[in-house]
């Protein structure tokens, strides 16, 4: 029986927040990048950023469907 406060549409809505947040990591982080590197951002550290920001992606999403599965099998 489902016993979510939110209907599932909402539900929906943030588990869609999880790309946002994760591009805004790899916005802070590549902003720092350049600020640290004066402009000239290196292809490790491009690449360092992209594979963070894959993880923080998975992450985020991982926790947000996570809780929207128990919420509905609850």
């Amino acid at each position: 029986m489902r016993t979510s406060p939110y209907p599932l549409s909402e539900q929906v809505l943030v588990d869609l927040i999880a790309p946002v947040l994760a591009s805004i990591f790899w916005l802070m982080a590549h902003g720092w990048a350049r600020f640290v590197q004066s402009e000239n951002v290196s292809e490790e550290t491009k690449g360092r950023e992209w594979l963070e920001f894959k993880v923080v992606l998975i992450l985020g999403w991982i926790a947000m469907f996570g809780v929207s599965i128990y919420e509905w099998l609850r």
